[in-house]
């Protein structure tokens, strides 16, 4: 084998001592959650600072027009300290997120935060996905929830009211309905209905034999257009401003054979309606 002059075996030696002195100048440090990170002997450590976010639960289904809660917990690592601000993105149309508290401290130990995501009954059906987003200065963090809207359905609302005046053979009274909305939204009224449930003829009409009926009454049916908006609560047809022309009449019929049997008789009358949620 051919022989390698002195210097050059000077050299490679140099070498291989600097490479071993570089290796003794690093340690490892070792993390609980099984990260390696190497760092330097000075002891700066390598690990940079971090506020990642957990949120449970991590979906979570609203009816349109109610709430969503979930837990958000902002965990520090590497020593973080601070206040971090939260805030969400990818909200569907008219869904609000709160945070409580908007703002929270963490470091060394973590923050919680509820979230609440409020919908309303125009929220769009379907499944979205929420960005929550965590900042602190330039340390930023971000976790994606579920948020599915589902169909709201509506309390059924209620319709009464009675005839304006006494009813007299050939007269006819109007009947201001009365409109209750106890859902969570305005309803778009679409049909009306008014009927004879029954007749309660005065004693001596029944003592004497003198029948009342259905058909010795005429009831004309709202005419005004459809479909017209009922608020949340309680509200009337005049309250809406519809012409007192256009509501439901009961008019009693002018016939001889009803002036005695129908005279004094009080009417029980019945209502219907349909509407839809807006």
């Amino acid at each position: 084998m051919p022989s390698i002059d002195e210097p050059y075996r000077s050299k490679i030696r140099s070498v291989r001592a600097g490479a071993k002195a570089l290796l003794a100048g690093l340690f490892l440090v070792v993390l609980t959650a099984g990260v390696v990170v190497a760092a330097g002997s000075s002891g700066q450590s390598g690990i940079q600072k971090g506020i990642p976010l957990q949120v449970a639960p991590a979906s979570k289904s609203a009816t349109q027009g109610t709430s969503a809660s979930y837990n958000v917990v902002v965990q520090p690592s590497g020593g973080f300290t601070g206040s971090v601000s939260l805030a969400a993105s990818g909200l569907p149309a008219g869904t609000v997120a709160s945070f409580s508290p908007a703002t929270v401290a963490v470091g060394p130990g973590s923050g919680n935060v509820a979230l609440n995501l409020s919908t309303t009954s125009a929220t769009p059906l379907g499944t979205f996905t929420v960005t929550l987003k965590g900042t602190s200065g330039t340390v930023q963090s971000a976790v994606d929830i579920s948020l599915t809207v589902t169909a709201g359905q509506h309390q059924q609302f209620s319709i009464s009211g009675s005839p304006a005046g006494v009813l007299a053979p050939g007269y006819g009274a109007p009947i201001d309905l009365q409109l209750a909305n106890p859902g969570n939204s305005n309803l778009s009224i679409t049909g009306l209905t008014v009927s004879i449930a029954g007749i309660t003829r005065t004693a001596q009409a029944v003592a004497n034999n003198r029948p009342c009926n259905p058909t010795d009454y005429a009831i004309v049916q709202f005419s005004g257009s459809y479909p017209f908006t009922a608020p949340l609560g309680n509200s009337s047809l005049s309250a809406l401003r519809i012409p007192s022309s256009q509501w439901p009449q009961i008019q009693m019929l002018n016939s001889s054979a009803n002036q005695d049997g129908c005279k004094g008789a009080t009417l029980q009358l019945s209502y219907s309606g349909t509407a839809q949620g807006n």
